[in-house]
């Protein structure tokens, strides 16, 4: 009998259970912002043509999606953390903190 190295375990992932719901090639995130921001653009110029706006956009969304199908939610995920420190201080300090000093003073001025 020959006998087998056990070596690494590998579990099978199945791709489909991990994806997003998807639409056209593109996940429901991605397509309502390209809803969104067609129908704004649509109701401020008032041009049927600008209807075509969605299809550049939901050609790069695809694009994005192909490469990682949670692109979009990666994107919403660093909005709603990163982003506030950077705008709070991170630019200045390179640091999300509130404060990099310390502010309680111990003397009388």
């Amino acid at each position: 009998m020959t006998e087998r190295n056990a070596g690494l375990t590998a579990d099978v992932l199945f791709v489909a259970v991990t994806r997003p719901p998807m639409r056209w090639g593109v996940t429901f995130s991605a397509l309502m912002f390209n809803l969104v921001f067609t129908m704004e653009a649509f109701l401020l110029t008032k041009n049927l043509l600008t209807l075509l706006v969605a299809l550049p956009i939901h050609a790069v969304c695809a694009l994005l999606c192909a490469r990682d199908a949670r692109f979009f939610d990666l994107i919403l995920l660093w909005g709603r953390t990163r982003m506030p420190a950077y705008f709070a201080n991170f630019r200045l300090w390179k640091a999300s903190s509130y404060s990099p000093l310390a502010l309680d003073r111990r003397w009388a001025p």
